[in-house]
């Protein structure tokens, strides 16, 4: 009897049912019928290794933050840039097959309402913000993202030619809701300190004509209908701006990737994040959620220390560029 009992339905999802029907009985009487229920793996991952939320306290950033290689403009485009014979090869590899089972498996282990649940457990906010920012050289990188910009909504633009020799409070978000959370520390209303210097910088200004300091906004939408929705509302969204500040505004659909994130700190994707970002795309300061008021007096005291600091730069590169000349005359004659 046990031989010719035959399965009928599989469910992979949250719990597999198992139903047999003996193949020698048409009706398939109900004492005939043994189920089986078993958790999945994804299911068993998210019991074992994801904590509550409620236990989760935001504790302070104490290491540098982002990727350890500096960024290069055309990095994370998004497009796969391997020939087709290679793309054919990786097709018929059983290991790479193995590497992309894992990724899929952490993604089907991801519940898709994760992010917006814990949103309710301190706003979100992933972690307080370090009172002081990273020294120089243990300091990461921010990595390039390519994205169109108001100025050039139908060219792709990337980050890491706007960061470049600038300092730079840069916002990361995707949503409304994570937007108006990065502007808690960096709108002017909000922290009128940083507005004011942001202002004093920009009339200033640098020898090229361009901002010593400023603002660069990434929204980050991965999925093309809500940025099909973004592009549709940039007109009003110009508007809010100056048009100084197009080009500094960035619509990111691809390249973003899930370790780019862990990385950067971004462990919850509908929660907007601040860094501050120095002429080296290095990352000395980050906040995440809602600000605090001592989070923007670090913000703050960040942005006055790294000012100084390109001064001092400048300083030293012209000595440096005055020595050499000087050395180049002395040779000659």
């Amino acid at each position: 009897m046990s031989s010719s009992i035959q399965p009928l339905l599989i469910l992979p999802r949250t719990f597999h049912l198992n139903q047999y029907i003996c193949s020698l009985c048409i009706r398939a009487p109900q004492h005939q019928w043994k189920v089986r229920r078993t958790v999945s793996t994804a299911a068993q991952i998210l019991k074992d290794g994801d904590p509550k939320p409620k236990d989760f306290t935001p504790k302070p950033l104490l290491r540098p933050i982002g990727v350890p290689y500096p960024p290069k403009p055309g990095e994370n485009s998004g497009i796969d840039p391997r020939p087709w014979r290679q793309r054919r090869d990786d097709l018929f590899d059983y290991n790479k097959h193995l590497v992309r089972r894992k990724e899929l498996t952490e993604q089907a282990a991801k519940p898709y309402f994760r992010d917006w649940s814990r949103t309710q457990y301190h706003k979100g906010k992933t972690f307080i913000s370090p009172a002081r920012i990273f020294r120089a050289d243990k300091s990461l990188y921010f990595p390039n993202m390519m994205g169109s910009t108001l100025a050039s909504p139908s060219t792709a633009s990337d980050t890491t030619s706007v960061l470049q020799d600038r300092i730079s409070v840069v916002s990361v978000y995707s949503g409304r809701w994570a937007e108006m959370q990065t502007r808690s520390f960096t709108n002017g209303k909000n922290n009128s300190e940083l507005g004011a210097l942001i202002s004093q910088q920009q009339n200033e200004g640098r020898k090229d004509g361009g901002p010593l300091l400023q603002r660069v906004e990434v929204n980050v939408e991965p999925d093309w209908m809500k940025a099909l929705i973004v592009r549709m509302f940039m007109g009003g969204i110009r508007k809010q701006r100056r048009k100084e500040d197009w080009e500094r505004y960035f619509l990111v659909r691809k390249g973003v990737t899930d370790e780019m994130r862990e990385a950067m700190g971004m462990a919850n994707s509908k929660v907007g994040y601040v860094y501050l970002v120095d002429w080296l795309c290095r990352i000395r300061w980050a906040g995440s959620a809602d600000a605090e008021q001592a989070e923007k007096e670090g913000l703050v005291a960040g942005v006055q220390r790294l000012v100084e600091g390109w001064g001092r730069e400048r300083e030293e590169g012209s000595k440096r560029q005055g020595q050499k000349s000087i050395a180049a005359a002395g040779g000659s004659m």
